[in-house]
Parts: structure tokens; sequence; C-alpha cells
């Protein structure tokens, strides 16, 4: 009985020897990213702080593509007038006008500009030869908050 339990207790030793500490550092890299939010515009702008430098998915349709280099488009959201602005990152160079009247799925970081920050863009915004009167992301256009878009997909035409 007493050779029983001996050996009962080096299997169970050389089994708990045998395992993997998991430190913290040892996660696939996909698992170290933060996971990827898929928000509406509204749900976006009714909590701003609770996206801001975080990745998110959004798609809507785009209205408007700059025609001055393709720096940044706008999507509009399902309740047909709220709009945000969307510019270009990571290998993104630029919006092809074409993607007017497209819906398109945008996967990017949200951004909302500092006070500072947000008055260098109106600013910048001002001095530059915009449109001649009010457009429909002409809100948009100014605000705070946009999307950085790391990828995207159109998803009709």
């Amino acid at each position: 009985m007493q050779r029983s339990i001996f050996w009962v207790i080096i299997a169970l030793l050389a089994v708990s020897c045998n395992q993997t500490v998991k430190k913290e550092g040892d996660e696939p890299e996909a698992l170290k990213t933060e996971k990827i939010i898929s928000a509406t515009i509204v749900e976006i702008l009714a909590a701003p702080t609770d996206y801001q430098d975080k990745e998110v998915a959004i798609s809507g349709m785009v209205t408007h593509v700059c025609r001055h280099g393709g720096q940044k488009c706008f999507i509009v959201g399902e309740d047909g007038e709220t709009q945000m602005r969307i510019v270009p990152g990571g290998g993104i160079d630029e919006f092809k006008v074409e993607m007017e009247g497209s819906t398109v799925a945008f996967k990017g970081i949200f951004r909302v500009l500092n006070s500072l920050q947000s008055e260098e863009h109106l600013e910048e915004h001002d001095s530059k030869e915009h449109h001649s009167e009010e457009q429909s992301h002409s809100t948009a256009e100014k605000a705070e908050y946009f999307v950085e878009a790391l990828d995207f997909k159109e998803i009709t035409q």
C-alpha cells in the first residue's frame, strides 16, 4: 500500500513539474492586441471618451471625398444625418473620389483632438480654400473627432 501511494505521489510530481507557467509575455501576438470595437457613428459620438484612441470598426455611405488629394472622406450614419470624418492612416495614401455613394467598412483608431489641437484644426480649415457654401459634411469636417483609417473595404457601390 505504501508503495502505491509513493508511486502516485511521484506521478503527481512528474505531471506538475512538466506544467509550464503561463507568463504575460507568452501570449500569441494576436491575443495581445486590443479588441476592435464595432460601433455606429451615433454610438461613438454619444460617448466619445469611451472610444478615444481605441480601434473601432465603423461603416457608412461615403458622402464626400476631398478633391484636394483624397486626404479625408466622410461617411453618414444610420440616421441619415450624422457624419464622421475619416482620414488615411497606416498604409493608406488617399481615398478615391469613386468611393462616393458606396457603403464602406473602415477599421481605424478613433481620435479626439484636445482643445489646442482642435483650435489649430479650425484655424487650418479656415485658412484653406474649401467649399464656398455649407455642405452636409461641414460639421464633421470642422469637428474635433475623426477616425484614422488603418484599413477599409468597399461593401457596396
